[in-house]
């Protein structure tokens, strides 16, 4: 999994021109458009494609080895190289724990569905990458990282697991405010265990002040306040890209309860979709819904879902 996570993305990047993010592809549009908006409160991955920038700007490389092809003449190999080291480093960690947490007991289905589970999974988060950004790799990382110990602390109530969990979702609230989502995972998961127990309450409730405290921490740090830069909503529903997204996008969600094993599965998807629905409404609201990357975080959690048998996870 690990090996079709990196050919499959290295084709893509090194067998296709890019058309949508060539505005991004050079240091100082980078700068521009990642300093700005919404966007400077993703630090932690526009960091490190900085340094990774400049650790190849120490290194004396011959770019025309790699026969890139751009669309923009103001485009740096550079910059796209490092792009590609840092979302294949990711997309190929992001494979090893999904494949981790597919072997897991928790999961009812042959060693060949987790397999091609894993798969559609890959394959449909390398069909996002026309769309180039430092942050959507590594938040799939964090957020299925974040189920696999979820899935272990909920076995052992262990403290020390919990406080991992915590620390997972600073640095995921760091990199992106789709960790949101890790929230919907909680919710989804203790409440069909649990229910409105005491317990259940008490998780969602930490992780929702850990999850606020740094979202709104990062604004304070930064001395304005924004959530967004702007009202796509007209957009979304009249522009034919946008119904495309929207329409591909339904199609995902449909193909998650086709695999589902049974019914209580499709009501954990259903639950999912439910808890998840402040970013959903949001990616409706100030999203570009052509850029299929913002259902991918929802359909890994559908596609774990889809097979998760909540009656092997004891405590």
């Amino acid at each position: 999994m690990v090996l079709l996570a990196f050919f499959v993305n290295s084709f893509i990047y090194f067998g296709f021109a890019n058309v949508y993010s060539t505005s991004i592809l050079n240091h100082a549009d980078f700068i521009t458009q990642f300093h700005s908006g919404i966007y400077q409160y993703r630090i932690l991955s526009g960091q490190l494609l900085l340094w990774i920038y400049d650790v190849l700007g120490r290194l004396n490389i011959d770019y025309s080895i790699f026969k890139f092809k751009f669309l923009n003449e103001n485009s740096e190999p550079k910059m796209y190289l490092s792009l590609y080291i840092l979302n294949v480093t990711f997309a190929m960690l992001s494979a090893w724990i999904l494949y981790l947490i597919f072997t897991t007991k928790e999961f009812i289905a042959t060693h060949t569905e987790k397999l091609l589970m894993i798969s559609v999974i890959i394959m449909t988060m390398a069909l996002s990458q026309f769309v180039l950004v430092p942050y959507d790799y590594s938040s799939y990382f964090f957020m299925v990282l974040f189920i696999y110990g979820y899935l272990y602390y909920s076995k052992t109530n262990s403290k020390i697991a919990f406080l991992g969990l915590a620390l997972l979702l600073i640095l995921a609230t760091l990199n992106r405010e789709s960790s949101a989502l890790s929230l919907s995972w909680v919710a989804t998961i203790t409440i069909h265990r649990k229910g409105l127990s005491r317990k259940s309450i008490i998780d969602i409730t930490v992780f929702a002040i850990i999850f606020i405290g740094v979202y709104l921490g990062l604004r304070l740090i930064n001395g304005h306040f924004s959530t967004n830069d702007g009202n796509l909503l007209l957009e979304n529903f009249t522009q034919p890209k946008n119904i495309l997204g929207f329409g591909f996008c339904l199609l995902l969600f449909i193909l998650t309860l086709c695999l589902a094993k049974s019914k209580a599965q499709q009501k954990l998807i259903f639950s999912f979709h439910f808890f998840a629905l402040p970013y959903m409404l949001m990616c409706f609201y100030s999203g570009i819904l052509y850029e299929i990357r913002l259902y991918i975080p929802i359909l890994i959690c559908s596609i774990i879902l889809s097979r998760l048998d909540l009656g092997n996870i004891k405590n």
